[in-house]
């Protein structure tokens, strides 16, 4: 009997050690219940020149001094290009602008950067508090390529892991960040990932990109001047709608548009050799942009020359196992069926940013609504659906807007995608909507909580449903063919991104 009793203590000694030693694993880090979250930003994050030195500095995305400097010679040229039809002046003046803005942002065709500039470092895990939803921010250059920051994230989420003692963490990206997670599932699977929300995300690449790319450069008044609305801030981005205003009333961006659209016209081939392929194209992450049915006639149009062989086996990576419009839903996909908890939230009711045609198109201001929300319906920027449509895939349930613009029935996931009407690709707020997603005990769906319908709008730092709204009316002015006012662009990206 007395062995028996032995037996039975040493069994239970045994499992009470296994349990203690089970426990202290798992609360290695803090011992809460809360998921770490890990995000991941997109371009605009934080570079510095020779970090680490008494010499570090944060570089800004576009050199303001650099517009500044070149502001007389451009207006000059313009000038000079209108009146005597003098293409080469006006071609060097928009060159010298541009590298005195970007030249320091330069990528090699080895795929790093030519100055010595690198990202600041990511937020510590070792001391970061993740208990009140906070997120561990993954930091990375994002001019480079992705293929090899899904790199650094895997090892990035294994010492949060580690640090914290949770086995698994919420991942979150906006923009560009969507894509480098594609790479990163592509590489290291799913194993360590229970929520995943991409956020106005870029993984099924731009429209506006694969454009640009194929070298379709066009402007219609009615996108430039909606754009210019869209935009808002302080300084000169303040004054962006009013010029908007002003320039329609007064009939000067017709003027405006016919200037400009002949003087690119006749220097767009000396800005794409010049300017735009050493200063961005050269970036092997604005080509984990192009989505895929313009991704090898890109290749054509700009990287036809054998110097960029070993840069279109670099880019070809990325593109064939993770690209947008290619592999992108089907990585999505395996994640949903490896158990990861997806939610999706795409923008609309703005334009993309207005240098190409066929930009004529629901978006958050820079990504399609149709591809962040990996396969929604829109009506168009300017419409709405008529008054008998049906959603295209009938599931039983609604996945309309009340506003007639989005049919969410096509997405990838219409149960699990969010629309927010008019909140910027730019800007954040999404926190609350976030929380609830995380914080749900089984995958949050578009039915799991009425504060958090399909489509929403964020007003006044609160989501509220969304109702039906008259289309803002289209302009009268006309369409043009030209790339929009240079100044105007570039000071555009400096805001958007810095």
């Amino acid at each position: 009997m007395k062995t028996v009793q032995k037996s039975l203590c040493l069994l239970l000694a045994a499992a009470l050690l296994c349990a203690a030693l089970t426990v202290g694993t798992q609360a290695a880090g803090c011992g809460c219940k809360e998921i770490p979250r890990v995000g991941v930003p997109g371009i605009g994050d934080a570079l510095y020149l020779n970090p680490g030195t008494p010499e570090q500095t944060e570089v800004p995305v576009a050199d303001m001094e650099g517009l500044l400097a070149q502001l007389g010679p451009i207006v000059s040229g313009l000038a000079g290009a209108a009146l005597r039809r003098d293409w080469d002046r006006a071609a060097d003046a928009f060159i010298a602008l541009a590298w005195g803005m970007f030249g320091h942002m330069r990528v090699g065709l080895d795929g790093k950067s030519v100055e010595p500039i690198y990202p600041m470092p990511c937020d510590d895990p070792h001391t970061k508090d993740h208990r009140e939803g906070r997120e561990y921010t993954f930091r990375y250059d994002w001019r480079l390529d992705p293929w090899e920051a899904a790199a650094d994230l895997n090892a990035y989420i294994k010492e949060v892991k580690k640090a914290t003692g949770h086995s698994k963490v919420a991942l979150l990206s906006h923009s560009q960040g969507g894509v480098v997670c594609m790479a990163y599932f592509a590489r290291y699977g799913y194993g360590d990932i229970r929520d995943f929300i991409p956020q106005m995300s870029a993984h099924n690449g731009l429209t506006l990109v694969g454009e640009l790319f194929n070298k379709n450069v066009e402007l219609g008044a009615d996108v430039a001047l909606q754009f210019m609305r869209s935009m808002n801030g302080e300084g000169v981005m303040a004054l962006m709608g009013p010029t908007a205003n002003l320039l329609q009333t007064t009939g000067l961006a017709a003027w405006l548009i016919g200037v400009l659209g002949l003087v690119l016209e006749n220097v767009q081939d000396r800005l794409f050799e010049e300017a735009l392929l050493p200063l961005f194209v050269q970036w092997p992450a604005l080509w984990s942009f192009v989505p895929h049915e313009y991704y090898e006639s890109a290749k054509t149009a700009l990287l036809s020359d054998p110097r960029y062989d070993g840069f279109k086996k670099m880019i070809d990576t990325m593109h064939y196992n993770a690209g947008a419009g290619y592999k992108a839903d089907t990585l999505i996909k395996n994640a949903v069926k490896a158990g990861v908890r997806v939610c999706i939230i795409a923008g609309y009711g703005y334009t993309s940013m207005p240098f190409t045609p066929n930009l004529d198109i629901d978006a958050d201001g820079l990504i399609d609504t149709a591809r962040a929300s990996s396969g929604a319906t829109t009506a168009g920027l300017w419409n709405t659906f008529p008054a008998d449509y049906a959603q295209k895939i009938k599931d039983g349930h609604n996945h309309l807007s009340p506003d007639g613009k989005i049919d969410a029935s096509t997405c990838l996931l219409p149960e699990q995608t969010w629309f927010l009407r008019d909140q910027i690709h730019f800007s954040g707020g999404h926190g609350a909507l976030k929380d609830a997603m995380i914080y749900s005990p089984t995958q949050f769906t578009v039915h799991s909580d009425k504060e958090f319908p399909q489509f929403l709008t964020l007003t006044g730092g609160a989501f509220v449903p969304n109702t039906p709204v008259p289309v803002p009316p289209r302009s009268t002015l006309f369409g043009s063919v030209f790339i929009f006012n240079a100044i105007l662009g570039l000071v555009l990206w400096d805001s958007i991104t810095g």
